[in-house]
């Protein structure tokens, strides 16, 4: 999702943009993906051979390996005269961007998470960026659509309204056997405040069923401008502690993270150090609780956050009108 926003977004401002995605046969969205594709039969990352004659066959400006990819594809994609481009979203996938058989090869690196949240760079981190003459990777934080004026047409109802947003993520995690977007659901339920709507997003992974109500009102999955745009327009957002989580913090918005992964408790923790989020246990009367506290109580954020497409662009502006950099 956030290769194709990032694609979107350079089509947009720079329409004659040749995209193509490398993806798996396996992958959900393979043959709905909306640029030009190329399937294999593992994940790219698998795949060395095939993504390396594919850039020797497409000769690309720019290689962008989000959170994928062996080291000698980046510098396979670096032999063939490709600027390089890796994006990292959590220590884990940071650590290989600062590998000595990554490293010299990357013409940039974007941290998609934080700072914050994913800790300033290390001692070593800071040796190996000086021994490799390495240009400093970036934080820029949450990548997403530009929030449109008005509300996406099949939400027109809720214009003028006060509604919340409630998205567990995915809609493939549980706790204790039960969906975490069931545990959404029930808290919405729970939450009956006059003239209070819900809009609720069960997630392309949730394979249960829910009914809509006169207050609540189910989506499955939305583009991520229609999605941004719920957020911008939202009283609240109710979120697990993933990138909805970070996009609402970057809109300066109301929020109530749930941790729904084994991953969220710790950045969940480092939001609410800042004073930018409530939270709470995943159980629905809690989940509730803490809605009405938000409600009532909304926090005033005070972090001024630069979107990170906004890095993004700057990045291919200077290699699309490098005369205008």
């Amino acid at each position: 999702m956030r290769s194709l926003i990032i694609a979107q977004a350079i089509k947009q401002h720079w329409p004659a943009a040749e995209i193509s995605f490398i993806l798996s046969k396996d992958a959900p969205y393979a043959t709905s993906c909306p640029f030009p594709y190329f399937l294999l039969n593992n994940s790219p990352t698998k795949e060395v051979t095939a993504v390396n004659q594919l850039v020797t066959q497409i000769r690309p400006d720019v290689t962008v390996f989000d959170c994928s990819g062996r080291a000698s594809q980046v510098r396979h994609a670096k032999t063939c005269g490709s600027k390089v481009v890796f994006i990292s979203q959590h220590k884990k996938k940071r650590k290989r961007g600062f590998s000595f058989s990554r490293l010299p090869y990357l013409d940039a690196h974007w941290i998609t998470q934080f700072k914050f949240v994913d800790g300033d760079f290390t001692w070593l981190e800071k040796l190996k960026l000086a021994l490799c003459k390495a240009k400093q990777p970036q934080f820029i934080g949450p990548v997403f659509s530009q929030p449109a004026a008005n509300l996406p047409a099949e939400f027109a109802n809720l214009t003028g309204k006060d509604f919340v947003l409630w998205a567990a993520g995915g809609g493939g995690h549980t706790y204790k056997g039960v969906p975490a977007t069931e545990v959404f659901y029930q808290a919405a339920k729970l939450l009956k405040q006059p003239q209070l709507q819900h809009i609720v997003v069960t997630g392309a992974n949730y394979q249960g069923t829910l009914a809509e109500t006169g207050q609540i009102q189910l989506v499955k999955s939305i583009p991520n401008a229609e999605l941004m745009t719920l957020v911008q327009h939202a009283k609240l957002i109710v979120s697990g502690g993933g990138d909805i989580m970070g996009q609402a913090i970057a809109l300066q918005k109301n929020i109530v993270a749930i941790p729904v992964a084994k991953d969220q408790p710790t950045r969940i923790a480092k939001c609410l150090e800042q004073g930018l989020i409530y939270t709470s246990a995943l159980a629905q009367a809690e989940i509730a609780n803490q809605a009405k506290l938000a409600l009532a109580q909304p926090l005033q954020q005070k972090l001024n956050i630069i979107p990170g497409l906004t890095y993004v662009l700057d990045y291919f502006k200077a290699i699309f009108e490098p005369s205008q950099s």
